[in-house]
């Protein structure tokens, strides 16, 4: 990744699918910005749709704290809408 992101996967190793899905959102977002196409932007949002509800899980099964899941939910909408 070229850019520092607030939240790192290496972070949340551990809870299941999380650092991974985080990682590829964070390659879509990157890819997004340098080609602003529709496919680019498909796949993004499609990422983060993924990413939304993995942290939910991870937050109901009480992996992740609600107010840290809200952050971290916030700053990747945040990026997603870009």
């Amino acid at each position: 990744m070229n850019v520092n992101y607030r939240y790192n996967p290496d972070d949340f190793k551990g809870l299941l699918g999380l650092p991974d899905e985080l990682s590829d959102f964070y390659k879509l977002h990157e890819v997004y910005r340098k080609e602003k196409t529709q496919h680019n932007r498909f796949a993004l949002e499609k990422q983060w749709e993924d990413l939304f509800f993995t942290i939910k899980h991870r937050e109901v099964e009480g992996f992740l704290n609600p107010v840290d899941a809200q952050g971290i939910r916030g700053y990747l909408e945040e990026l997603a809408s870009d």
